[in-house]
């Protein structure tokens, strides 16, 4: 027997009714009360970020302020250094106390203290940059730079005469003889940087000269040391930090000079030292702030108006304080983005949340509270769906792929990846990565991980792995995920996504392709060299050469290999230059000039063929063209390859230090200042510098004489 139903009295409906409106009211004041303490979290949550990158920031600059300081104080200390030993010389203080004792010098002679002092004097010159060395070959190089007069070394007694100085160096008159009367004695005193009447910023230091029996005081001081040099790149680079990549990051030295605030070194605006003074009591700017509270951290604006986040340190011996500076935009560009991302993120959790309780509410209250039901269940089928599709795409992959958290757990792996790790997959997921393939192999991908999540970027790695006794190279990459999708995870979870490509067949059919085609170019070589005997082993010679240049230029790898390349392959023309043009023991005429030249042409010819990983073959084509544009193809300046540039010095070089039929070698010392005086004419200065650099400073002299190349005949 069914029962039937009675159906709600109005009363029970107008109840009801009443319940639900006092339900909705509640549940309204309750929802603006969730979303205004949302709200407040939300804000406090990026200001609490923002101050955490501002203070990031504060450490940062901090640390490059510390290292640019010590950099400039390194600096100023081995200026005083190179005067402190020249006022320490025992022969300039016996003869600057002959002087005081009232000795005189024969008229029209030169004593030879005089000459001693004068030539310690331009030994310490040109060892520590005051003035230039006229005979010096590289002081022959094209500059458009006075010389006379911009810098130099003298001694000076008491009152300010000079006893003896180097030719370049200024008069001591005018304002530089007060500003060394002005001095204190018996102390050391830097001379502030100005610029002199021909434009060009110079720097003094002032060291003082003590009698040999004397105390160290200003009673003992008999004369002072004063050096005058022009002030370049050699200080100012000390304040470029290396690594750094933000646009508007500088490191610059200001001072106050009166009222007014100037920079000393040149800002990144294109505004030269002492440009653009400030006035002192300009309000809200960054380098009066550093002046006025040196060492402190500052959120300013410079004199642009552009905000700025910057720091301050005073240089010890010098009237200068560094600031480092960044652009707040710049700075913090990156932070304000995933701020307002993460803002945005979070206003629209907020607004789901309220959404969702709202409708919870409301379809618990309905009868839509079925359809809800059955609605959520055919999403859930949808889900479970999706997840099926999204395993057999994965299990169909050839390459391993798995998912590890921050903690290096593992939370998803591939039937590829479960079969490497040989455990079914189920097994796997929640275990610790050293667990499933070992601690040894485990570190390697741990480390990758570590390096994807903190740089917020795929890292790619090349590991060498051993499989049944045979060597497998395996490509990873490690791709950050900023959250783990699974519902046991809270959220965020970041994790790292991990592909392994086997690519040794690749691998070992590029090696064999390399090795075939190295094999190609010793044999060309060793024709060459068999027909050329006065020229065996020039292009090998070239190749070492250019590539200790490349390397010494900074150059890519690839660039570099092109480099040793071009070099090895530059003769392979002369296969088809007559034998009696390349063993003739008299000079060359024209014609025979013209055959030669054009062999490193058919060198390019003959390999157009062969494919190469660089540009060997254009190298070659253009390696006789010059920087000024005189060649034979017209080619000027950085149009040319700068592998091209190189090989041209590296064979010019190598070709007059050696032997021919028809003349002796030439000596090292000699071609190099051929090479100096040929610079942006017919070579490129890098490449010249780099091959002087390695020939002086780096071992190339000597591994050229255990060739006994360069010899003179």
């Amino acid at each position: 027997m069914s029962s039937i139903s009675t159906p709600p009295s109005v009363d029970q409906v107008r109840k009801e009714q009443s319940l639900r409106t006092i339900s909705a009211s509640h549940l309204v004041l309750v929802l603006i009360l969730l979303a205004l303490a949302s709200l407040v979290l939300i804000y406090r949550f990026s200001g609490v970020e923002l101050a955490r990158e501002v203070n990031n920031w504060q450490v940062r600059l901090n640390l490059i302020a510390d290292s640019r300081v010590r950099e400039v104080n390194g600096w100023i200390s081995g200026q005083f250094g190179e005067l402190q030993a020249l006022a320490d010389n025992a022969s300039l203080q016996l003869y600057v106390t002959s002087l005081e004792s009232g000795e005189t010098e024969p008229a029209g002679e030169t004593p030879a203290e005089r000459s001693y002092l004068r030539n310690l004097l331009l030994f310490t010159a040109q060892k520590a940059a005051y003035g230039t060395d006229q005979n010096s070959p590289v002081n022959q190089i094209p500059a458009n730079i006075r010389r006379a007069g911009v810098g130099g070394i003298a001694v000076i007694d008491n009152t300010g005469k000079t006893l003896v100085a180097t030719p370049e160096m200024p008069a001591i008159e005018g304002a530089l003889l007060q500003k060394l009367q002005a001095q204190e004695f018996g102390k050391s005193a830097l001379l502030d940087v100005e610029r002199n009447p021909s434009g060009m910023l110079t720097i003094g230091f002032v060291v003082p000269v003590f009698s040999i029996q004397g105390e160290r005081d200003a009673n003992s001081q008999i004369a002072r040391v004063v050096g005058i040099r022009l002030v370049n790149d050699e200080l100012f680079s000390k304040l470029t930090h290396p690594g750094v990549t933000e646009k508007t990051l500088e490191a610059l030295l200001v001072k106050q000079d009166g009222e007014n605030v100037v920079n000393v070194s040149p800002l990144k605006d294109g505004t030269k030292p002492l440009e653009k003074p400030i006035k002192a009591t300009t309000p809200n700017v960054d380098v009066i702030y550093a002046i006025s509270n040196p060492g402190s951290f500052s959120e300013s604006k410079d004199i642009s108006g552009r905000e700025v986040l910057m720091t301050s340190r005073t240089i010890s011996g010098a009237p200068w304080v560094l600031v480092t500076r960044i652009d707040r935009k710049e700075a913090l560009r990156d932070g304000n983005s995933w701020r307002a991302r993460m803002t945005t993120i979070l206003a629209l959790m907020l607004a789901l949340v309220i959404a969702v309780i709202a409708a919870s509410w409301w379809y618990g209250t309905s009868k839509r509270a079925t359809q809800l039901s059955i609605h959520s269940n055919k999403l859930a089928a949808q889900y479970a769906q999706q997840d099926k599709l999204l395993r057999l795409v994965t299990d169909n992959q050839p390459e391993p792929i798995f998912i590890t958290d921050r903690f290096s757990k593992v939370w998803f792996v591939n039937d590829k990846a479960a079969h490497v790790f040989k455990s079914p997959a189920s097994e796997l997921i929640g275990k610790e990565l050293s667990h499933v393939m070992g601690p040894s192999a485990a570190q390697e991908y741990m480390e990758a991980n570590k390096s994807a999540l903190e740089l917020d970027k795929n890292v790619s790695r090349i590991s060498r792995q051993y499989e049944e006794g045979e060597q497998r190279i395996i490509r990873s990459e490690h791709i950050p995920l900023s959250h783990i999708p699974i519902e046991s995870l809270t959220y965020p979870t970041a994790g790292v996504l991990v592909i392994d490509q086997d690519i040794t067949e690749a691998v070992s059919e590029r090696e064999k392709r390399s090795n075939t085609l190295k094999q190609i170019v010793d044999t060309l070589v060793k024709m060459v060299d068999q027909r050329d005997p006065y020229a065996a082993n020039h292009s090998s010679m070239v190749a070492m050469i250019a590539r200790e240049m490349a390397e010494e230029m900074g150059l890519d790898t690839r660039t570099v290999e092109t480099t040793e390349t071009a070099g090895n392959l530059m003769n392979i023309g002369k296969i088809v230059v007559p034998s009696e043009v390349l063993t003739k023991s008299a000079a060359l005429n024209e014609n025979e000039l013209v055959v030669i030249r054009k062999s490193l042409k058919q060198s390019a010819d003959v390999l157009r063929g062969i494919v190469f990983d660089g540009p060997v073959v254009e190298t070659l084509e253009q390696a006789q063209e010059h920087w000024d544009g005189t060649g034979p193809g017209k080619r000027k300046g950085d149009d040319i390859l700068v592998s091209a540039r190189i090989i041209s010095v590296a064979n010019a070089f190598v070709g007059m230090v050696s032997p021919r039929s028809y003349r002796a070698a030439l000596g090292v010392d000699q071609v190099l200042k051929i090479l100096l005086e040929q610079i942006n004419t017919r070579f490129d200065r890098r490449a010249v510098i780099a091959l002087v650099n390695y020939i002086e400073n780096k071992g190339g002299r000597k591994e050229l004489a255990k060739l006994e190349i360069g010899k003179v005949a």
